[in-house]
């Protein structure tokens, strides 16, 4: 459910005692999902790192989130599931809730850099580096112009040979797996598990979560895992104070974008004004100002609604055309 449609923290977490899931997409959740001392966590943890490396595991490690800096001054980073596997490859598993302002793609090859860092010793053969995933679930669409759901990344050639297998991002983009809810039995295991994540506290997605969870054994455990947490009253406070502080955030910035816009009207209104005095090309310019300001408007409403700010339907009626046209423009600019 929308964290608007409820009053308060108590009410909020009253979901609980109904049964209902908590999130998995909700950073504190994910986390909890696969860490916690529990068979099935541990279990539905070895099920997607094999879904997501595509190589069968014998064994992992959890290891400390922190990685230690190399050097005085050096970035710090920070993983949210580290896992080293018992070949010696490590693993770095991250949720990404909400899209922020900055580019995923170098923070991912910066952690994957720093994570091989990391695991190869000082004075070690670099016949001993070892290979390293940074695989990460957005909540979010980030490559527009592919429709895939998971993209795999590694350093190649431009006409497609490969550097070394040594460094792998992975993105799995939730938004994206709608579609591949008629294709169980062709999805790959890592597809299936997108659909799980992007479903599993939806009760109208039951029937589709029973699907999975007949299909693959670590997604049953995940299923597990996940009622089972969904039973920690910390946790639901948690996850409601990550969407509250989430949607604050996009409320000042939706705010802003408005104030933005506001301003951008006024002072083009004032240079009509001054300058609508003249005509022939003052009339121009005028009209040209009125049209430059109705598409950088309707252009900021838009990026409104890809970054889920606002609906489809919010942005119709501000901009007075149909959620038709509005779908319109938002597969043309994409």
């Amino acid at each position: 459910m929308d964290i608007s449609e409820f009053k308060s923290e108590e009410e909020y977490v009253a979901q609980m005692k109904r049964g209902a899931l908590l999130n998995p997409r909700v950073d504190s959740t994910f986390k909890a999902l696969f860490t916690s001392p529990t068979e099935a966590s541990r279990a539905a943890l070895k099920s997607f790192l094999e879904a997501a490396i595509e190589r069968k595991i014998k064994s992992f490690t959890l290891n400390p989130n922190d990685a230690p800096p190399s050097y005085n001054g050096q970035r710090g980073v920070s993983y949210d599931i580290l896992c080293l596997l018992d070949d010696g490859r490590a693993a770095d598993i991250e949720m990404q809730s909400f899209s922020q302002k900055y580019d995923y793609g170098k923070r991912a090859e910066y952690q994957v850099s720093r994570l091989e860092t990391t695991y190869l010793k000082k004075g070690e053969d670099w016949e001993n580096a070892p290979i390293v995933y940074q695989i990460t679930v957005l909540d979010f669409v980030y490559n527009k112009e592919s429709k895939n759901a998971v993209s795999r990344y590694a350093m190649r050639t431009k006409d497609g040979q490969e550097l070394s297998n040594a460094l792998n991002v992975i993105f799995i983009e939730l938004p994206k797996v709608e579609s591949y809810e008629g294709s169980l039995d062709s999805n790959t295991l890592l597809e299936n598990w997108a659909l799980f994540l992007k479903e599993a506290d939806n009760p109208k997605k039951l029937g589709l979560i029973q699907k999975l969870m007949q299909k693959e054994d670590g997604l049953m455990q995940a299923q597990k895992s996940l009622s089972s947490i969904s039973e920690n009253q910390d946790l639901w406070i948690a996850q409601y104070r990550q969407e509250i502080y989430e949607r604050d955030r996009r409320s000042s910035l939706n705010a802003a974008i408005r104030e933005g816009l506001a301003e951008g009207r006024a002072k083009g209104l004032a240079e009509g004004r001054a300058k609508g005095l003249a005509e022939g090309r003052a009339e121009g310019r005028a009209e040209g100002r009125a049209e430059g300001r109705a598409e950088g408007k309707q252009d900021a409403y838009l990026e409104l609604v890809r970054e889920k700010l606002i609906s489809i339907q919010d942005a119709a009626n501000k901009l007075g055309k149909s959620e038709e046209e509005i779908k319109e423009l938002l597969d043309k600019h994409d």
